[in-house]
């Protein structure tokens, strides 16, 4: 393969893409810079921003047909792809909007594949295919797949097109493909790590039955595999009719400068908009792994540098295990390239130059950079929650430079259900429900956050609609509904997700299952802001709804004011059961079984009790707030009628905060406190595994912690079971 190489069209020149990329990666290591001058956008700068326009409408356009072509709801109704154009090296040109946690796994699919030789022992052809869904590679686990295509002019490979979706079964041990309970790879499903798949823009017939005769419901995954080939060849085609228009050098040139421009304002941006300095914050996820249920600690450090670059730390992550909640490394670079461009840079262009604005440390071995590809990463917990981390960091950091609009409380942890068995139809099938895509957002300095909106990971995401779910799935829907007090409590609230009641209905061969975390808060809050609600699932099995319903009594659709004490609890007889963190293994349910899930909330923003008591009212009236939570968080009295009760409302938080002074105890009283129960072991199970771990395998957070808290240099912390 000739890679073009005259001085006017590459910076770098090279006779095959290895070397193109290995030059190119030590030239920026070197310099700073992917290109030294943006030359094209100097010389005319009308020209030069023309041809990225059209760029940004040819991977919009590919995104928006592959979504029609599709069948998957996943793909059609929520919006989980993304599409792409990369360099013959693999770095994003221009990229559509949609599932922004992938803007860069597809960059290290290319990579990948380029490091590994395909050049020389597959080769680069006009019509090739080549697919991905292997996280150690690209991706955050099976369900997330890619394909990429060359981009061939005058016999020389001038870039990729390519496009990835989320698809809801791949063949794992649980259907759907999310499970709580993996404890390796081989339980995710099937993997094709850089596999060609087509040629001649034909997909290979060995390859749909390899599908078909491997997952529940390969009607999803293959229907994908049409859209993504369909958006990436009009990718593909409309580069090379540009190509004719504006010339091939040109084209790679302007391709470079896209990516430096980039690279340039996000410097720009950060340095204006960030106040130069070290944030640290922290998240927290979990396992539940029967026998070996433990906390994962996941930190980030961020350096924010006056030249407008940044630097973050990923030092003190929980190390690697035997469970589903952790992430590859591509994966946390995506959910920081999506947290940049969603928080920081959402008016630049988006491209491979939003990365190059940042440097990451995420240490070998830990829970986000696995020492082997045997490790699950199905539901990467971790990395979501660093993730978040950075998103409260650089609220902060806003917050320092003077800015307030920007700063915001972390976003939903989302979970969902998981299904597998003879559907309604008398066919077999493998799904999980993805309504989480609208979950409650974050509040920010000046507002609540927006309920039932959108997730982190997918801004434009939806919930779909019920109908098509119920046409997926077997369940039917009794209630869909706002999450009453989801998200948490603030002078700005969180946003509240969804909680959807449904029954089994017209089969009784169905398994159900669920993926969340461990019960902790999964959202923290910010500036005094409380966490969201956690997250549970109520099972019903053995229900006797069906006698309910023949009888014409009351028939739950949601529930209710109290959830320690459900309407559908109180309503309906059968088995009930709380799952909590919503983790719940497959297992048998029956017709008329019952069971319930939730989309996720957001953290709330500053003091509860400076909140309006008219907005906890309009709450109230809304059903957004239950008027437990008007008197009880935000100390607000209503009075029957729902109107505010100011003399009531003043008294509340005047005697909140009275409570406030009388428990309050002085900082060092509260350290010394903290350290004895540390020192006598006095934690929970999961608490004292967790920082055990990274006290002997996190050599910096180790010294920090023991520093902090005066221990000694081999302190561990002591099982009080054991001393006994």
């Amino acid at each position: 393969m000739n890679i073009m190489t005259t001085e006017a069209s590459a910076t770098v020149a090279a006779d095959t893409l290895k070397q193109l990329l290995h030059e190119r990666t030590e030239r920026f290591t070197r310099t700073g810079a992917y290109v030294d001058e943006l030359r094209l956008w100097e010389e005319d700068p009308i020209r030069f921003e023309l041809l990225y326009t059209k760029l940004s409408q040819v991977v919009a356009n590919a995104h928006e047909v592959a979504r029609l072509v599709s069948a998957s709801p996943m793909t059609r109704e929520l919006g989980e792809l993304i599409f792409g154009l990369y360099t013959p090296d693999g770095d994003a040109i221009a990229l559509s909007h949609g599932l922004i946690v992938h803007v860069h796994t597809i960059s290290r699919m290319i990579k990948w594949m380029i490091e590994n030789d395909y050049e020389k022992t597959m080769g680069f052809r006009e019509g090739d295919i080549y697919f991905n869904n292997d996280p150690y590679i690209g991706g955050a686990h099976a369900l997330d797949q890619m394909i990429v295509t060359p981009i061939v002019v005058d016999g020389e490979l001038v870039g990729w097109a390519a496009g990835l979706t989320h698809v809801p079964e791949v063949g794992a041990t649980a259907p759907g493909g999310f499970d709580s309970y993996f404890t390796n790879r081989f339980h995710e499903g099937l993997y094709l790590p850089c596999v060609k798949i087509g040629e001649n823009d034909e997909l290979r017939r060995d390859f749909e039955l390899l599908v078909e005769r491997s997952t529940r419901t390969p009607v999803y995954w293959l229907t994908d595999n049409r859209a993504k080939v369909t958006g990436s060849l009009m990718i593909r085609e409309h580069v090379k009719e540009l190509i004719a228009e504006y010339g091939l050098e040109y084209f790679q040139r302007a391709s470079e400068e896209f990516i430096e421009d980039s690279l340039r304002a996000a410097k720009r941006k950060i340095a204006a908009v960030l106040h130069p300095g070290v944030y640290r914050e922290v998240a927290w996820r979990g396992s539940p792994i029967p026998g070996d249920e433990r906390l994962l600690h996941a930190p980030v450090e961020l350096t924010v540098r006056e030249d407008g670059s940044i630097h973050l730390s990923f030092d003190g992550l929980s190390s690697a295990a035997w469970q589903p909640f952790q992430g590859s490394l591509s994966c946390l670079e995506g959910l920081v390239m999506n947290g940049l461009i969603q928080h920081v840079l959402y008016d630049s262009r988006t491209n491979e130059g939003t990365l190059l604005a940042a440097t990451l440390d995420v240490p070998f071995g830990t829970c986000c950079n696995p020492p082997s590809i045997l490790y699950p990463t199905t539901l990467w917990g971790p990395a979501y929650g660093a993730g978040l981390a950075v998103g409260q960091a650089l609220s902060r950091a806003f917050f320092a430079q003077g800015y307030r609009e920007e700063v915001h409380a972390s976003s939903a942890l989302s979970c969902g259900y998981t299904a597998g068995g003879i559907d309604q139809y008398g066919r077999s099938f493998g799904a999980h429900n993805m309504e989480f895509g609208a979950a409650g957002m974050p509040a920010t300095g000046v507002a609540d956050g927006l309920d039932t909106s959108g997730v982190e990971f997918n801004p434009e995401g939806d919930m779909g609609d019920a109908e098509i779910w119920e046409q997926m799935l077997p369940s039917v829907y009794l209630s869909r509904r706002m999450r009453m007090d989801g998200g948490g409590a603030g002078k700005f609230r969180g946003g509240n997700g969804i909680q959807s009641l449904y029954m089994l209905a017209n089969t009784s061969d169905i398994e159900v299952g669920s993926f969340g975390s461990v019960p902790i808060y999964p959202s923290p809050g910010l500036m005094g802001g409380h966490p969201a609600a956690t997250l549970y699932m109520w099972t019903g099995k053995g229900t006797n709804l069906a006698e309910v319903a023949a009888a014409r009594r009351p028939i739950p659709d949601g529930e209710g004011d109290d959830p320690a004490n459900p309407a559908f609890v109180e309503l309906v007889e059968g088995e009930w059961t709380v799952h909590h963190g919503a983790n719940k293994r497959t297992e048998p349910m029956k017709a008329y079984d019952m069971f319930t899930a939730v989309s996720g909330d957001g953290g709330g923003y500053g003091d509860s009790i400076d909140r309006d008591p008219e907005a906890v009212a309009r709450d109230v009236r809304d059903e957004r707030t239950s008027r437990r939570a008007a008197r009880e968080e935000y100390c607000v009295a209503l009075t029957e009628a729902g109107d505010v009760d100011r003399e009531g409302t003043e008294r509340l938080r005047a005697e909140r905060r009275r409570q406030r002074l009388a428990e309050a105890i002085p900082a060092d009283e509260y350290r010394a406190r903290a350290r004895a129960r540390l020192v006598a072991g006095d934690v929970s199970t999961p608490t004292r595994r967790m920082y055990n771990d990274l006290l002997e395998n996190s050599p910096r957070f180790a010294a920090h912690m023991r520093e902090f808290w005066e221990l000694d240099d081999d302190f561990l912390i002591p099982d009080p079971e054991v001393a006994r």
